[in-house]
């Protein structure tokens, strides 16, 4: 996610917060600002602490994933809440599933470990720590806010644990699921589900007048057709080998080759990425948008080497095209080069894998 800032490091993962998020703390603040001052303390400190239990929320996933030995990259805050950046996910259901609850699992330990501490902090028996309580007494008190942040986690939990995609019950249901019906079938009915619950916290949050609740349907019904495509898309390529696509035809460029050069090349060819090669070995890629973007800003007397990428990702010829896909997004990267035995002969783009997608999805 771009423009999100840095908080820190933790277990190789990296947490940020996106610009966005300051906009819930003050969002609060204007809201009780009424109440007077103390109250809006309490609530702008209240949302601070939800997103720390937010924050413990996905790292559990992330760490039960990097267990079954998927990459997690980062952990973005953002106001409606917190997003784990995982690249794809574990072939086995099973795995799927204790990632998927690993996140409720911790709140629901959290509400138990809470629960004496705050039961003796109140002090009023089980009445007091209803729910009508918080209800009613809102951020009065330092001991009704207290009992916000008790009640924060088993809400955090029961919500996500409906058996809706994109929230974590959706995730379980699936893997669940996909034993008996198969990882496409399985998404489908994750996805449908997550689109009848985004239609009705649309409903109840029109109702009601509650905006956060609608912001919440419409990023709910846009994750669950995200997820629900990018299944499609895998089921697409996974029939698809290397070979099978593969232009062998494309241009090379030399290291010494001049930008002027590859910049008239690139006039005359249809094509949008350059293997640099020197004596049959695989030096780097140069992309169109950087060899242009070097001109502009330097112009046209540069070699190829001084602006070509060393990072190159490679695969082979009986490689599935889902695999290349994995690499293209685990790697940030709109190519792959392919390679054997040390010989290019070729690539890949993500123009090929959308082409491909558009036939199949022609043929259902």
């Amino acid at each position: 996610m771009n423009k999100s800032l840095k908080l820190f490091t933790i277990f190789g993962i990296t947490i940020k917060v996106h610009i966005t998020f300051i906009l819930l703390p003050a969002l609060v603040g204007f809201m009780l600002l009424a109440e007077g001052p103390l109250v809006v303390l309490r609530g702008i400190i209240f949302t601070f602490i939800i997103f720390g239990f937010v924050t413990c929320h996905e790292l559990s996933h992330s760490l039960v994933a990097k267990r079954f030995n998927v990459e997690v990259k980062d952990i973005t805050l953002l106001p409606i809440g917190g997003v784990a950046s995982m690249q794809g996910i574990p072939e086995e259901p099973k795995e799927e599933f204790l990632i998927a609850i690993a996140g409720p699992l911790f709140n629901l330990v959290m509400a138990v470990l809470l629960f004496y501490p705050v039961y003796l902090i109140i002090g009023e028996g089980l009445r007091g720590m209803s729910f009508m309580n918080v209800v009613e007494e809102g951020f009065s008190s330092w001991k009704s806010t207290l009992l916000y942040i008790f009640w924060i986690n088993p809400i955090l939990a029961i919500f996500n644990l409906l058996p809706a995609f994109p929230m974590d019950g959706g995730r379980a249901l699936r893997a669940y699921l996909a034993h008996r019906l198969g990882i496409s079938k399985a998404t489908r009915i994750a996805v449908a589900l997550g689109h009848a619950f985004a239609l009705l916290f649309g409903f109840i949050g029109l109702m009601s007048r509650w905006i956060i609740l609608i912001v919440i349907a419409f990023f709910v019904y846009i994750a669950a057709s995200q997820e629900e495509r990018q299944i499609d898309l895998k089921m697409a390529l996974k029939d698809y080998k290397v070979k099978d696509i593969l232009n062998e035809e494309f241009i090379s460029l030399s290291p010494d080759t001049p930008l002027s050069e590859a910049l008239e090349m690139s006039l005359r060819a249809s094509q949008y990425n350059y293997p640099v090669v020197k004596d049959e070995n695989l030096l780097g890629l140069l992309s169109i948008q950087d060899l242009l973007s070097t001109i502009h800003r330097f112009g046209k007397d540069r070699k190829v080497n001084e602006v070509m990428s060393k990072k190159v990702i490679t695969a082979k010829l009986d490689e599935s095209l889902a695999l290349v896909y994995n690499k293209m997004i685990k790697n940030n990267t709109k190519v792959v080069v392919i390679l054997e035995d040390n010989n290019l002969k070729g690539l890949i783009t993500l123009e090929d894998i959308a082409r491909i997608y558009s036939i199949e999805s022609y043929k259902t």
